[in-house]
This record gives structure tokens, C-alpha cells and sequence, in this order.
């Protein structure tokens, strides 16, 4: 729970514009590391280093889960650092050159004899970097909540964030192959699109793009919200029991745990797609672009119908129509180059709900805070930040299971048929049957938008009646004592 120790229900001043342009930096660097680890370090380990798929599979899912389960753990930690510069804001700075040499390494194989030797270094390797990944852009992501108290302020701030995501996206779409390509060691990996010089000097750009990044936004912005002393003292276990008690939490968790583990799967074999089904590595430009730009236009064009038609209802045609895209791409994709890059972009349009499911986080949060009187925003912000890194983790582990079971081997310059198969059932196939088991837990969540109005002007009057006591001089207990009566005399007053 992150609440300002003085004035805790005014809002904050106004952001000033040069912390708000600074805040978008960060996120365009850490979409340099967290994008291109999702769709390249799959190909690197099994083409490259020639790490068998299943052997792979398993470094992804030991890695990931590893960091889903550091997560809550490093977020108490931070929130209760104390430094010259804040709590998050020194994980930013001095974690993001720690961030970039991780990188580096994770794409550079110094070792040329068995197998395990270089699953070893492998595993490592991604464990360092998944760990220094949370380090520093759990922290930035952490800031919003700390630079202003002003809800509209936050709203901004996460907007502007969002165009440094997409913007890094677009640009490592179209750069990351040509760049895979141009780097080549020698004229005979020219015909892959790749080789072992051309991941290490990409990754070394990038990781060089990222930094400065994300120092930009270290430097640049301010926190100007603490936590009381009381709040520094809630244990660790009484934070974590109240957010796996929120059952509508727990509705967004396993939401987004089944969808981001078809997609999350699908992003890691793309690559093979575009190489081995379409038939170059540079087609992966046109392909994942097709699938952003859709993803954009959507999101900038449906989200705000879920006030009037409801936010669970969005959700579920969100995923739905997804599933049905999927379920095309997987029988009509590998037909006709113009037909895949339509059905692209529909399925990146599909994915409109992925604001709307963020915003039922703080919903679920006052749910919870109504029933129980219990708030943990920033435990329950990095609960579903651990159903995205346990979707990485399964969704890319069983994505390359797939692939070694239908006998997919990175050193051939041609793969059977099976192996297509594979490829294409990873990609596309198992991404639909996920989005459709998302349209479950969906069935469960009851926080419309006429219930949270009538919880939303209740803690008001809650709040605001102990705000009052507790200026008084009156005990926690009398507070909460005088807010339940205040909230009683006002549905009284309601009803008369």
C-alpha cells in the first residue's frame, strides 16, 4: 500500500511536462530488452547455440517462474527503501546498466561443446537478466503511482507510457531482422538471415538504446509520495494473504494468465514461422507490424465502449474474436501472404481489451478495500504482474516443448514436415484454445459498472469520516467506528 504521508486524500499538484515526457523513455528501452528477449532469445538459443527445443523450453520456464515468484518479494522490498533519491527511483538508475550487460550476455554463447555446457551458461545468463528486468523496470513501473496523487495525472502518465511501448515496438518490428541480416559474419549466413555476430552486435545496439533510456527517466522525474511509518510496518504474509483472498483479483490473474500464455508462446515462434512456414526471416517485419498496427488502432478505438457495454463483456469479445482469428491463421495463414498479414492485423485488433483489463485491477482493489477494509494496491499491481511472467515462462517452455516433440532441430537447413506442423500448431493453434479457456474466469467477475459506482461513493464516505476522526485525535478503531456510521446515516438518508 503506497499512500502519501501528508494530505493522503488531496490530490496531488499537476506533473510537470518534462516528467511526463521523461516517464515515456523508460518504457521505450525496457520494450528494446522485454520484447526482443520474447521473440528472439527462443531462435538464438535453439539455431544458434543449438540448445536442444526441450532443453529450452525448460531454461524459459525455470527462469520465468524463478521471477514471478521474486517479484512480490523485491516489490515490499522496494517500497520500503529509504535513499536520497526515493525507493524506485535508485533501482532505475543503477539497475539499468546492471539491465544492459544482462542483455548482452544472454545473447552471447562464449562456449562451442556439449549441450549442457551451454544450457548451463545459458540459464544463467537469463536468470540474471529476468532477475535485473524486475530490478529496474518494476521500480519505473512503480512510479506513477508515486509522482502525483492525482488520478488524472496517473492517467496521463500511463498513456504516455504506453506511446514509448508502442513506438519500440514499431521500430524493432521493422529493424530487428534487417539489422539480424546486415551483421552477418560471413555471405553463407546471409541465406538463415542470421548468425551468432549479428545477435551479439543487435543486442549490443539495443542494449545500448536502452540504457540511456531508462536513465532519462531515473534522472528526470521525482516521487513525492511516501509511506507512513505505520504502513512500513504491515508484514510481508498479512499483504500477500489479503490480495490472494480478493477473488475478483483473482478473476483478472488467472484472465490473463491463460491469454498471455497463448500469446506470449505465439510471439517466441514467429520467427520460425516467418522462416521456415513463409519462407524468410524478413518477413517477420511485415508480419508482427501487421499485428501492432492493429493492436494500436484497437486500443485507441474500443476501449471506451466498455463503460456503456461493460468491462467483462469487452473482455470476453476480446478474447472470443481472438480465438476465432487464431483458429483462421492457423488453417488459412500459410496460404497467401495478404490473407496472413489481414488476419494479422485482426488479431492485433482483437487485443483492444489489454487497457480494460489493467483497470480491473484498481476496481477489484476497492472491492476489496469495501469488504474487508484491507487496501494493497501495489501488491495486488505486481500479482498480475506475476500472471504475465508465469505466461511468459509456460507459454514459451511449451511453445518450444511442441516444436522438439514434432521434431523441430535448429541445425538443419531444412525441417521436415512434421516439424512445419509443429511450428504452425506453437503459433497459432494452442494460442486459440488458450483465449477461449480465458472466457471462463471472465464468467465469475461481478464488478459492473453500476456496483462500482455504489462501492466507489461508499469508501468515499468512509474514507472521508475517518480522515475527519483520526484529525480529531480518535483511535484507529473509533475512526473505522464513526466511518461505518457515517456510511449507514448515509444509506438511510439514501432511502428516505
Amino acid at each position: 500500500m503506497t499512500t502519501q504521508s501528508e494530505a493522503p486524500r488531496t490530490p496531488g499538484a499537476q506533473v510537470p511536462l518534462k516528467e511526463k515526457v521523461s516517464y515515456a523513455f523508460a518504457e521505450f528501452g525496457s520494450q528494446f530488452i522485454w520484447t526482443t528477449v520474447g521473440s528472439y532469445l527462443m531462435t538464438f538459443y535453439t539455431d544458434v547455440a543449438l540448445i536442444p527445443a526441450a532443453v529450452a523450453g525448460n531454461i524459459l520456464l525455470l527462469a520465468r517462474v524463478l521471477d514471478g515468484i521474486q517479484d512480490l518479494g523485491f516489490g515490499y522490498i522496494a517500497e520500503r527503501t529509504k535513499s536520497r533519491w526515493g525507493r524506485f527511483r535508485p533501482y532505475v538508475i543503477f539497475g539499468a546498466p546492471l539491465l544492459s550487460i544482462s542483455m548482452v550476455l544472454a545473447f552471447w554463447m562464449p562456449f562451442h561443446g556439449g549441450s549442457m555446457t551451454k544450457a548451463v551458461w545459458a540459464a544463467i545468463t537469463y536468470v540474471l537478466l529476468c532477475f535485473l528486468y524486475t530490478v529496474a523496470n518494476m521500480s519505473y513501473g512503480s512510479l506513477a503511482g508515486v509522482m502525483t496523487t492525482d488520478s488524472g495525472e496517473r492517467v496521463i502518465l500511463n498513456w504516455i507510457r504506453n506511446i514509448g511501448s508502442q513506438a519500440a515496438q514499431l521500430i524493432m518490428n521493422v529493424a530487428t531482422p534487417f539489422l539480424l541480416l546486415a551483421l552477418v559474419a560471413s555471405a553463407a549466413a546471409k541465406d538463415r538471415g542470421f548468425d551468432a555476430r549479428s545477435f551479439f552486435l543487435t543486442m549490443l545496439i539495443y542494449s545500448l538504446v536502452a540504457l540511456p533510456a531508462f536513465l532519462i527517466t531515473g534522472i528526470n522525474v521525482r516521487e513525492r509520495i511516501t509511506m507512513t511509518p505505520e504502513q512500513q510496518k504491515v508484514p510481508f504474509g498479512r499483504t500477500v494473504k489479503a490480495v490472494l483472498g480478493n477473488g475478483q483479483l483473482m478473476v483478472v490473474f488467472f484472465t490473463l494468465l491463460l491469454q498471455l500464455f497463448g500469446l506470449f508462446g505465439r510471439i517466441g515462434v514467429m520467427f520460425y514461422y516467418c522462416r521456415w512456414i513463409l519462407g524468410s526471416p524478413l518477413l517477420m517485419a511485415g508480419v508482427m507490424s501487421a499485428f501492432q498496427i492493429g493492436m494500436i488502432i484497437g486500443g485507441l478505438l474500443l476501449p471506451p465502449f466498455a463503460l456503456k457495454l461493460g468491462k467483462r463483456n469487452m473482455m470476453m469479445a476480446s478474447v472470443l474474436s481472438g480465438g476465432i482469428v487464431l483458429m483462421l491463421i492457423f488453417f488459412f495463414g500459410q496460404t497467401n501472404l495478404t490473407v496472413l498479414l489481414v488476419l494479422q492485423f485482426l488479431y492485433g485488433f482483437s487485443g483492444f481489451a489489454s487497457p480494460i483489463a489493467l483497470s480491473m485491477v484498481p476496481d477489484a482493489v476497492d472491492y476489496y478495500e469495501h469488504k474487508t477494509g484491507i487496501r494493497a494496491d501495489g501488491t495486488s499491481y505486481a500479482t498480475v504482474s506475476l500472471s504475465t511472467k508465469f505466461a511468459n515462462a509456460i507459454g514459451g517452455a511449451f511453445a518450444l516443448y511442441i516444436m522438439g516433440w514434432f521434431g523441430y532441430n535448429g541445425a538443419l537447413d531444412v525441417q521436415s514436415s512434421s516439424a512445419l506442423t509443429g511450428i504452425n500448431i506453437a503459433a497459432n493453434l494452442v494460442p486459440a484454445i488458450m483465449s477461449f479457456l480465458a472466457l471462463v474466469p471472465l464468467l465469475f467477475w461481478k464488478l459492473d459498472t453500476k456496483t462500482m459506482a455504489r462501492i466507489s461513493a461508499e469508501l468515499e464516505v468512509k474514507r472521508a469520516a475517518q480522515a475527519e476522526a483520526l484529525a480529531e485525535g480518535k483511535s484507529l478503531d473509533e475512526a473505522e467506528a464513526l466511518a461505518e456510521h457515517a456510511l449507514e446515516e448515509g444509506d438511510s438518508s439514501g432511502r428516505a
